[in-house]
């Protein structure tokens, strides 16, 4: 039987070198370890071995895609090596590319979840939106984005994925290439299914992981089979989650690779065990493997080699840059296409390159409204069109927040988000906090512009928390409770990347009554205006390795206004981060605060003290009415996520609006490590004091007021 197999291969390959028989190419999918297949390309470019057909899987379908648009497979390589894959699966925006409407509040919860129509929440239908993924498939593909009829690329090719309602096989010859790349690469619950003329798909390999028998249909003669996936796993390599589906979903898969390697007529296959489905940090390693499996087919290989190479296709390819005669939004159901347009900024007639259309694409996805969007391309009559796809995110969202520090303190809250519900360009904000400090806060913005333009703003907010008193070791003594009930309502500007300037009316009341202390009751009552100034263009909020920051608040009060007292208050924190390098800045931070003249204010006073304030007095320690704050610390990122700083701090507290360096002044330093987790950060902290007295700090989640600006 072997002698047989072995004279019927001979047979085979003979016919296709001295007949008009067609060479296919099969690959497969198998997540980074299809990475392997760039090197058998390389193995068959070497021999000289012309492919006339192509069909590819989930990574099979972007290797062999590119392949068929007219990449070599060194250019291939390229492009994956240069690609940053960790990116790809992290959708985070970075906050430096928020709106700066959206700045106006600190991270608000640990963990969103979608809400439905009946308001339940609800878990999304994946870890990952494509949003990146797609992006980066319409980057590689563009000089062939125009071009709808795979059978007109130098290389026919077909691309398979599989249809979630039905379970059936879709097999893609014409469309947007980087769409139905990402279509093919759906991988269940990491990536989201793809719609397509009103059909969702995932990933093919569900239903045809080696798309061989399609290459006999497209007429290939003798088929190439590349299989990447991996086989069953042993008990003891299921280690987590994605290990456990991989293998669900290839319980199904190893039947269908089967009946297509019987179908093939060479079969390479990488030795690739160890390499998990989302190992894409070896890709060098991987690529090499696959060209060592090639490399072991040499002889059969070199049959094929030499064979007479179809008559090349002339293709058009698109220029490095383009006008349309048209912008066209699909898929939008609340946003008007107007307003999306806006978000995106092109214009007809203008000349854009790739990169200018891809940015373009994010300015919109950066404004938090949106799940995906990405563009198409068309060509009719000699003249491109844009077609911008979208896909709105549920304009409700619930967040859960849980917060932890050193004061022993443990605040749960929960967050609902309506973002254009109440009106259209509108943002709600509804947040209650229970534990050792409560809150009910009530935000809600309305924009006039999305760039730039004018805005509404009200914040009912009422909150309830512990304040303490010290000794000279930093414990606690005493405490008593504070609550407080006020409103604040305002008119602002906005420039999309600059600045919030707002001009807002308030009243408010305090109550503060014993706790332990020995405190006799008492209330107090305000009622003024203000105005206050944003801007920040930080990379991070929690660790920001650049940007910088500055908040300024001046308010008055008139005595018998609905006020107890009158007094004008200023406010002004200013944060300058240097970077030098990738994992190394420097941030400068100056902190004031003054009642001016007003020195008997005890009321209301500024509170300064904690992790984030002054390192070398607890959270909270010292009051006054007039106080300022030097800072200068050195971050250092370690390693991904984990970061240290050295710091060291001035404070000066004072009755008078004056610095005297002999009076009330206060030193401190010491060091910090943060941990940023996918639930919020974690920070621990140590500082001494000027007479070298020590502080520990530690803080779970996000510890501090997110409705800083909305405040009066």
């Amino acid at each position: 039987m072997k002698v047989i197999s072995v004279l019927i291969s001979f047979l085979t390959v003979f016919s296709v070198l001295f007949g008009e028989q067609k060479i296919g190419l099969a690959l497969s999918g198998g997540g980074a370890r299809g990475l392997a297949q760039i090197g058998v390309l390389k193995v068959l470019e070497e021999e000289n071995i012309s492919i006339d057909y192509i069909a590819g899987t989930s990574i099979g379908s972007i290797i062999g895609g590119l392949y068929a648009a007219g990449y070599s497979a060194s250019e291939i390589e390229k492009m994956i090596l240069q690609t940053k894959w960790d990116d790809i699966f992290d959708e985070t925006i970075c906050r430096e590319n928020y709106y700066i409407g959206e700045k106006r509040w600190k991270p608000l919860a640990n963990y969103y979840f979608v809400v439905d129509d009946n308001f339940v929440p609800r878990l999304p239908q994946a870890f990952l939106t494509g949003e990146d993924l797609i992006s980066k498939l319409f980057s590689f593909t563009y000089p062939v984005a125009h071009i709808r009829d795979f059978d007109k690329f130098p290389i026919p090719f077909r691309c398979v994925s599989t249809d979630i309602l039905n379970g059936k096989e879709k097999i893609f010859s014409e469309g947007s290439l980087h769409e139905t790349m990402r279509a093919s690469m759906s991988f269940p619950s990491i990536f989201q299914p793809m719609r397509l003329e009103g059909n969702l798909y995932i990933d093919g390999g569900i239903v045809n992981n080696l798309p061989v028998q399609i290459l006999k249909e497209m007429g290939a003669d003798f088929i190439i089979a590349v299989q990447t996936n991996s086989g069953l796993k042993s008990e003891e390599n299921l280690q987590d989650l994605i290990d456990v589906l991989e293998q669900t979903i290839n319980l199904g898969v190893t039947e269908n690779v089967n009946e297509s390697i019987r179908h093939c007529d060479l079969l390479i296959k990488p030795e690739l065990n160890d390499i998990s489905l989302l190992d894409f940090r070896k890709k060098k390693e991987i690529i090499a493997r696959g060209e060592e499996a090639a490399r072991k087919k040499l002889n059969q290989l070199k049959l094929l080699s030499g064979k007479v190479q179809s008559v090349s296709k002339t293709v058009s390819f698109l220029p490095d840059k383009i006008k349309f005669s048209r912008i066209s939004v699909q898929g939008n159901h609340y946003l008007s296409k107007a307003k999306i347009k806006e978000y995106i900024g092109l214009e007809t007639g203008t000349y854009y390159s790739r990169e200018d259309i891809t940015e373009a694409m994010f300015r919109a996805y950066y404004s938090k409204l949106f799940e995906v969007v990405y563009p198409t391309i068309r060509e009719k009559d000699g003249e491109y069109q844009l077609v911008v796809h979208v896909r709105e995110k549920n304009r409700k969202q619930l967040g859960v927040s849980l917060t932890y520090n050193e004061s022993k303190e443990i605040v749960a809250g929960l967050v609902w988000e309506f973002n254009n519900l109440i009106q259209k360009n509108s943002k709600l904000i509804f947040n209650l906090q229970f534990g050792d400090r409560q809150a009910v806060n009530l935000d809600y913005v309305k924009n006039f512009g999305k760039h730039w333009g004018i805005y509404f703003h009200l914040f009912p907010y009422l909150r309830e928390q512990n304040l303490y008193s010290y000794n000279e070791n930093h414990e606690k003594k005493n405490s008593v409770r504070s609550l407080e009930i006020g409103n604040t309502a305002g008119i602002g500007v906005f420039s999309r990347d600059f600045l919030i300037a707002e001009i807002y009316g308030f009243t408010f009341q305090t109550n503060m009554y014993r706790n332990i202390a020995d405190f006799e009751d008492n209330n107090f009552k305000a009622s003024g205006l203000g105005i206050k100034l944003y801007h920040e263009n930080l990379d991070d909020f929690i660790f920001p390795m650049k940007g910088s920051q500055f908040l300024v608040k001046l308010s008055a009060v008139k005595k018998k206004f609905f006020s107890d007292a009158g007094y004008k208050k200023f406010y002004a924190k200013m944060k300058f981060i240097l970077p030098f390098g990738k994992d190394i800045s420097f941030k400068y931070q100056f902190e004031y605060g003054s009642y001016f003249r007003d020195y008997d204010i005890d009321f209301d006073p500024f509170y300064i003290g904690g992790l984030e304030s002054f390192m070398g007095l607890q959270q909270n320690e010292r009051s006054a009415p007039i106080y300022k704050i030097n800072t200068l610390a050195a971050r250092i990122r370690i390693i991904k996520n984990l970061y240290t700083d050295f710091q060291i701090n001035f404070l000066n507290l004072g009755n008078v609006d004056v610095w005297l360096p002999e009076k009330n002044n206060y030193f401190g330093m010491g060091i910090k490590v943060g941990y940023r987790t996918f639930l919020g950060p974690i920070k621990i902290g140590y500082a001494v004091d000027g007479d070298l007295k020590s502080n520990y700090y530690f803080s779970v989640g996000y510890d501090f007021d997110a409705f800083e600006f909305s405040r009066k």
